[in-house]
């Protein structure tokens, strides 16, 4: 039990988590089309949002805190790679029949990606000023 613990903190372990998250982006994408039911107006949106906000909980669990590291760094460069990685995506299903890329999806994908990592980091970093306040 103290192996998958010690496995669950490992950066490493994020940063494949990562990978295998952005390879089911990547198949999803190379749909025609996704079987979803179409419930409410901006579905496709909040949908970018949650799976690229998924994206960037992962990306911002395989960086371990630094000093030197503050919440507006990390969360610059987790929002910058869930945006390179929608960037991605959408020129990806330029070359996919049925499928247009997206400026919107792309901003979805940021803005998902930004809150994300926002309020997990806040958290993050919230938590580690009440240990080292309660270590005083």
């Amino acid at each position: 039990m103290r192996a998958l613990h010690n496995i669950m903190r490992s950066s490493w372990t994020y940063r494949v988590l990562a990978f295998l998250w952005m390879g089911v982006i990547f198949w999803l994408s190379s749909k025609q089309s996704l079987p979803t039911p179409d419930l409410f107006r901006g579905q496709d949106k909040m949908e970018h949002a949650v799976v690229f906000g998924i994206l960037a909980l992962l990306f911002a669990l395989s960086f371990k805190e630094r000093k030197g590291k503050t919440l507006g760094k990390r969360l610059l460069i987790v929002t910058f790679l869930v945006i390179l990685y929608g960037l991605s995506d959408e020129l990806h299903q330029h070359f996919v029949p049925g499928r247009d890329p997206s400026f919107w999806d792309l901003c979805a994908d940021a803005v998902g990606g930004f809150l994300a990592a926002f309020f997990f980091l806040r958290r993050v970093e919230n938590r580690s000023r009440q240990e080292v306040a309660s270590l005083s």
